[in-house]
């Protein structure tokens, strides 16, 4: 089965400080992407010093720099997706590294798309194989919690559930718009739970960027924290989580291209 972050890496996640790009890259017809990158590293510390116990040195010493594919990841989702919808996660990959020893972890997740209509169909299909590895990760909750804890002491192992790593933010997508839409307070801390209490401290570090290169130049743009290059043809966005969480505008925009 494959490997993706365990319960563990994902409350340190809300509870640390990191940083994660968003790219979408639609310059070139039939040739973008998206794609995720999380930057993990200074949460590796906490993860020693939370553990309450002394990490065996097969985790401690454990340097890993792998690349997945996510087939796996829509086959044992249980769903029904033609062969088309299937395409994305076949062709996905994760690119994971860490290295223990120096307090490193970062993870890569890339999927094609041809445009911005294919995006579009793209994150319907993410959110549905997400929220059926979900239904079955809760099925499974009892069984792991059962599991050894050295288990839980190596981020690696976290891999083991089919669950998507990155809760993506959702997107009104035409063929000449892309809208990011706000995230509410209340709907962050829903979707982070019980690892949201106490992490206030930790808000200011924890940066999000969002990279948009458009198949042309831009028309308008709309966002507080929203540029433009020179060229009009790529929009960047970077805001903190203590931004997003004060203000849920801070991570939005609207570009018409």
């Amino acid at each position: 089965m494959y490997k993706y972050f365990s319960v563990v890496i994902a409350a340190l996640l809300f509870l640390t400080s990191c940083s994660m790009h968003e790219e979408i890259d639609l310059a070139k017809e039939g040739n973008g992407f998206y794609k995720i990158d999380v930057d993990m590293s200074q949460m590796m510390a906490m993860v020693k010093s939370m553990s309450g116990e002394k990490i065996p040195d097969s985790v401690s010493n454990k340097v890993m720099d792998t690349v997945y594919s996510l087939k796996g990841m829509i086959d044992s989702s249980g769903g029904d997706f033609t062969a088309e919808e299937k395409k994305y996660f076949y062709n996905g990959t994760m690119h994971a590294k860490m290295n223990m020893p120096e307090n490193k972890m970062s993870v890569v997740l890339q999927f094609p798309v041809k445009n911005a209509a294919d995006l579009k169909k793209f994150f319907a299909v993410y959110d549905k194989v997400d929220s059926l590895n979900k239904q079955k990760r809760q099925q499974e909750k009892e069984a792991e919690a059962t599991a050894e804890n050295n288990a839980q002491l190596d981020p690696s192992k976290g891999m083991m559930n089919g669950n998507l790593p990155f809760k993506r933010t959702p997107y009104i997508i035409t063929d000449t718009s892309i809208e990011r839409i706000a995230v509410t307070k209340e709907a962050m801390q829903e979707q982070m739970g019980e690892e949201m209490k106490g992490a206030e401290m930790f808000m200011s570090q924890m940066n999000m960027m969002v990279t948009i290169k458009l198949p042309r130049p831009a028309k308008r743009l709309e966002g507080k924290n929203a540029k433009l290059s020179e060229d009009k043809r790529t929009v960047f966005l970077s805001a903190s989580m203590a931004e997003m969480m004060d203000n849920a505008d801070a991570n939005t925009f609207k570009v018409i291209f």
